[in-house]
C-alpha cells in the first residue's frame, strides 16, 4: 500500500490551499508539484527493489490480473507515441478495469474512517442506480390491485450517476513509462487514492450537489429550493450545549423517524467535527473525572463514534447515520485516461487526465442533523449532598 511521505502530504495541502483560493495558476501548479512528488515517490520505492517481486510486493505493488495487465500494456503503448492522440481512442474498447477503482477505494476507506462509515457503491460503467427509499408496508397482504404496484414503485428512487465528473491531471516523465505496468498501476492508483481522497469527504460533509455530489449538512427535503449556481442550501444548524440525556436524546430523536414518517432504528451514531473543535469542545464535553482522580474519555449517553475531518466547518458539527448515505463511483464506458504532451513539452513530460464518474446524497434530509457546538458546555459529574442532621 502506498504510503504518502512529507513531500506528499505537504504537496496535498497545496493542492487543497490553491483550490480554495480559486486562482488557476496556482491550482495548475499545486496539481503539478502533486503529481510529481508521488511520481518520485513511487518510483523510488519501485527502482530500490531491483525487481525482488517479494519486496514490491512488500510496498504495495500488486500481482496484475490478465486484464489489469492488457490494459496497462496499451496505456503504455499509447504513452510512448509520439503523435499525441486521445488514449480513449486508442484503448477503445478497454476502458479501466473496475478492480483499480475498487481496490483505490478499498484503501480510502482504510485510512479514512468517514469514507469507510458510508454506503460506497461501485457503479462501474452505469449511469444510473436504484436506490431503496425505506418505505415502510411495500409488501400489502389483500387482493392483487394496482395499488400493490403503486406502493412497491413508491419504495425505489433512481440516482443519477452520470451528472457529476471528478477529473484531475497527472504528470509523469516518459522514461517512466519504461519501468512498465506494475510501476504504472502504482502510479495511477497511488494518485487517484491522493487525488479522491479530500475531494470525496469534502464533497460527503459539505458537497452543495451543483456539478459534485450533495453533502451530509445540505438541506434536501423534499420541495427545498435548489439554486441553480449555488446548489442546495445548507441546513439550519440546530444548537447543542451539552451530551447530557435529556438535551442530547431530544437531537438524536430526530434521527429515528424518516422523512416520511416511518420510523428508524438504529444503535449507534457519527458525530462528525474537526480537530480544533474536537479538542476544545467535544473533548471537554465528553470527559469526566472520576472519583479516583482519573479522565473517563468519550462519555456519551448513547452510543456515539467521534470521527474527526478537517473539511468540517469550525463551530458545527454533524450527527448522522453514515451508513444512510449513498456514495456511487464510477468509470466512463469510453475509459478514463487522456494524455497530452502540449502542457509540459519542453520539460519531456507527458500529462494525464484522469476522469471519474460518481454522485453521492443522503436517503433523506433526516439522515444528518447539523449541529453548532459554539456554545458547548464542559462536562461534570453532578453530586447531589443530604443536610447534616447533626449540624
Amino acid at each position: 500500500m502506498f504510503k504518502a511521505n512529507s513531500a506528499v502530504r505537504d504537496a496535498v495541502v497545496a493542492m487543497q490551499s490553491a483550490i480554495e483560493s480559486g486562482n488557476k495558476e496556482n491550482i495548475t501548479a499545486a496539481f503539478e508539484k502533486f503529481g510529481e512528488s508521488i511520481a518520485s515517490t513511487v518510483q523510488a520505492d519501485f527502482e530500490s527493489a531491483h525487481g525482488d517481486k517479494e519486496v514490491l510486493l512488500q510496498r504495495g505493488f500488486r500481482v496484475l490480473t490478465a486484464t489489469e495487465q492488457k490494459y496497462y500494456e496499451k496505456v503504455i503503448e499509447a504513452g510512448k507515441q509520439k503523435t499525441v492522440q486521445a488514449m480513449n481512442g486508442l484503448l477503445t474498447p478497454e476502458v479501466m478495469p473496475t478492480t483499480i477503482i475498487e481496490d483505490v477505494y478499498k484503501e480510502l476507506t482504510e485510512e479514512h474512517p468517514l469514507l469507510a462509515r458510508i454506503n460506497f457503491v461501485s457503479v462501474q460503467y452505469l449511469t444510473r442506480w436504484i436506490l431503496n427509499d425505506h418505505t415502510a408496508d411495500s409488501a400489502v397482504w389483500g387482493d392483487v390491485n394496482d395499488e400493490i404496484t403503486k406502493q412497491i414503485t413508491s419504495a425505489f428512487k433512481t440516482v443519477e450517476i452520470k451528472q457529476c465528473k471528478l477529473s484531475a491531471f497527472a504528470i509523469i516523465e516518459k522514461d517512466m513509462l519504461e519501468l512498465g505496468p506494475v510501476f504504472l498501476d502504482a502510479y495511477i492508483r497511488a494518485f487517484l487514492k491522493e487525488a479522491l481522497a479530500k475531494a470525496l469527504e469534502k464533497a460527503i460533509i459539505s458537497g452543495n450537489g451543483h456539478k459534485c455530489p450533495i453533502g451530509m449538512d445540505r438541506d434536501i427535503h423534499k420541495g427545498v429550493s435548489v439554486n441553480s449556481e449555488t446548489g442546495y442550501p445548507q441546513k439550519k444548524a440546530v444548537a447543542l450545549t451539552s451530551f447530557m440525556p435529556e438535551e442530547y436524546g431530544k437531537v438524536l430523536a430526530t434521527l429515528a423517524k424518516t422523512e416520511k414518517g416511518n420510523n428508524r432504528v438504529f444503535d449507534q451514531v457519527t458525530l462528525i467535527c474537526n480537530m480544533q473543535d474536537y479538542l476544545s469542545k467535544i473533548m471537554p464535553a465528553t470527559t469526566v473525572l472520576s472519583a479516583i482522580g482519573s479522565y473517563t474519555t468519550s462519555v456519551f449517553p448513547f452510543p456515539t463514534e467521534v470521527i474527526r475531518s478537517s473539511e468540517m466547518e469550525t463551530g458545527k458539527a454533524l450527527l448522522v447515520l453514515p451508513e444512510e448515505y449513498f456514495m456511487g463511483l464510477g468509470t466512463s464506458k469510453d475509459g478514463t485516461l487522456e494524455y497530452s504532451d502540449e502542457f509540459k513539452f519542453l520539460a519531456d513530460q507527458r500529462v494525464f487526465k484522469i476522469k471519474l464518474h460518481g454522485m453521492g446524497k443522503a436517503y433523506d434530509n433526516t439522515v444528518a442533523i447539523l449541529l453548532d457546538i459554539s456554545k458547548l458546555k464542559a462536562a461534570y459529574i453532578q453530586v447531589e449532598g443530604t443536610p447534616d442532621a447533626t449540624a
